[in-house]
């Protein structure tokens, strides 16, 4: 192992927001941190929030976090999870906009408004007397 394998890092830190959990991902996002950071995501997403918010602060994200990113958002689909992505940073929108996954991946322009998207559940709710 040399320092430039140990040199790449990435965290995801996360708040609840009414439901609707917001993982902040910061670092670079490269085929050595992804199964890292792409593992925390997956084991969030798998303790069933009403939503999960992604948001891209990264200063790297290679094609193998896009991948991971499209997985996640299968995951939330089949879960009936809410799901958004929150990528104003360059280093993250970029990579979106190039592989048109931007216009497939949920997107929003603020971690408030990726709430909102991901809170949203078109489903039938609880009905009294039902």
């Amino acid at each position: 192992m040399t320092s430039s394998e140990t040199a790449s890092t990435a965290s995801v830190q996360t708040s609840d927001h009414d439901g609707v959990l917001v993982a902040v991902v910061k670092g670079e996002l490269d085929m050595i941190s992804v199964d890292q950071v792409g593992t925390a995501l997956f084991d969030h997403l798998a303790k069933g929030p009403e939503g999960l918010v992604v948001e891209l602060a990264v200063d790297f994200m290679g094609s193998s976090a896009l991948s991971v990113l499209l997985k996640l958002h299968a995951q939330a689909q089949s879960d009936g999870v809410g799901f958004a992505i929150v990528a104003t940073q360059a280093a993250a929108a970029r990579p979106l906009m190039a592989s048109a996954l931007s216009q497939v991946l949920p997107m929003a322009e603020s971690v408030d408004e990726a709430v909102k998207m991901a809170g949203k559940q078109p489903q039938a709710a609880d009905q009294p007397g039902q």
